[in-house]
């Protein structure tokens, strides 16, 4: 996954192990799946919603 950052890959790992979609996080967070994307990309910082996307997969911390 070379397009996404860090904590993007942690995330898509996880979601993909889960099967989460992209449209799973975004509708829980009341976000676009296109801003998650880019979050997880890292061209948006998405601060607010960085730990909210660690809390909702489980991640052990919010990679950043």
């Amino acid at each position: 996954m070379p397009h996404y950052t860090e904590f993007g890959a942690e995330a898509r790992k996880i979601m993909f192990q889960k099967n989460i979609k992209l449209k799973d996080v975004a509708e829980e967070l009341g976000i676009s799946v296109t801003y998650v994307s880019e979050i997880f990309k890292g061209t948006r910082n998405g601060e607010k919603q960085k730990p909210l996307i660690a809390k909702m997969l489980g991640m052990e911390s919010e990679v950043c």
